[in-house]
């Protein structure tokens, strides 16, 4: 088994308060901690990612990040004593806030994260400063925007860019993300001849032909219900050159066409501290190095999270508390002249020989349950007509 080793610079004060992200040289098999948590002011936008990252998966033949389940994560704003329990959605593989969650400007934050084996991590205090607008916002589309190493190809999408007045006198960091909605036409999918019923993907049992020949069946969504999809690269920018001037046409994000349907893009403009900016620009090289968030070295990057039971443990990723400022842009891609990247195709019960009669076919399934990836509620900016 092949062991991959990053080359790293070691900060051996971190342990002791330095904040400055380093990248620890580190054996991939040895089974390291990630803990990537964002506190912000829009509704939405935070999270607790919490992943093993260098579990060998014998069945993909490589080293993947692993999903910890069952923990006991909390935000704790030291200004005002109050801790919000954040809630595990298993199927997103991510722990969340209430719905209703929002962190106020001068307020300081910090993570608590308990495993379910009793180990504790903790984050050190981020303090929330003052959002920068956004003046403007725009989209131009490229038939080949970006190289995609999934497709081993250039790939066709829009580019976002944004305006914004940078103030004068003060250094500034800024961070982009960027979350999409558009309408989804399948809400649920049974695959290996099973059938939905009851809210879930059944067995027909016994079925008239072998399961390898049903691939699979698909029902339409019986509400509105938008699919919510984010960045997958990191774009930042501090104005050490550009000081207090006015910033237009700034890149901040890649929408790929992976459908034709209408998509909404929501771009949320982060102010950063500078111990911020510092782990994200080494994050970006990483990410950009391996080809999207996705890739196991994504999170091998240690930030301001430590373990108060085990001082000489490394514990990777970061916890960042941070303003925003959102604007929004509605993109029409029905008329494009290029296929999608994705192919979605309709096969509803009937397409295969199924053992009752039409009268009992069933067409349509709910949206799924309000997560980090689907909703049911109109997004703000959505058109109403």
């Amino acid at each position: 088994m092949k062991s991959y080793t990053l080359l790293l610079t070691l900060c051996l004060s971190f342990l002791v308060g330095c904040t400055e992200p380093m990248r620890p040289e580190f054996d991939f098999k040895s089974g390291l901690v990630s803990v990537e948590g964002f506190v912000s002011t829009t509704r939405g936008s935070s999270f607790v990612r919490l992943s093993e990252i260098n579990e060998f998966n014998i069945g993909v033949n490589r080293f993947v990040n692993v999903f910890i389940p069952g923990a006991q994560v909390s935000f704790l704003n030291t200004t005002t004593g109050n801790v919000v329990e954040l809630i595990e959605n298993e199927e997103a593989e991510i722990y969340m806030p209430p719905t209703d969650f929002v962190a106020m400007v001068g307020e300081t934050w910090e993570l608590e994260v308990v495993l379910s084996n009793g180990k504790v991590y903790r984050s050190l205090p981020e303090t929330i400063i003052e959002p920068v607008a956004i003046s403007d916002i725009s989209a131009t589309f490229n038939p080949e925007l970006v190289y995609n190493l999934g497709w081993d190809d250039f790939v066709p999408g829009h580019s976002i860019q944004i305006d914004f007045e940078d103030p004068p006198g003060s250094e500034n960091f800024y961070y982009w993300n960027y979350r999409s909605f558009e309408r989804k036409d399948i809400c649920a999918a049974c695959y290996d001849a099973h059938i939905y019923r009851g809210g879930t993907c059944i067995p027909v049992d016994p079925y008239p032909l072998r399961p390898e020949t049903i691939p699979i069946h698909t029902y339409y969504c019986e509400s509105d219900c938008w699919r919510i999809r984010y960045n997958q690269n990191i774009f930042i920018f501090n104005d050490r050159f550009s000081d207090g001037l006015s910033i237009a046409k700034f890149p901040v994000g890649n929408v790929l066409l992976y459908t034709k349907k209408d998509i909404l893009v929501e771009v949320q403009q982060f102010s950063l501290s500078a111990s911020a900016y510092e782990y994200y620009e080494t994050l970006k090289d990483i990410i950009d190095d391996n080809g999207g968030f996705n890739s196991p070295p994504s999170a091998a990057l240690i930030g301001n999270m430590f373990s108060p039971g085990d001082p000489t443990e490394f514990v990777l990723g970061r916890f960042t508390a941070a303003s925003s400022w959102v604007a929004r842009t509605f993109l029409e891609r029905s008329t494009i002249q290029l296929d999608p990247l994705e192919n979605v195709v309709s096969v509803p019960e009937g397409t295969w020989s199924v053992p009752f009669p039409p009268e009992e076919y069933v067409f349509y399934a709910p949206c799924p349950g309000e997560s980090r990836y689907n909703t049911s509620i109109r997004p703000e900016g959505w058109p109403t007509n």
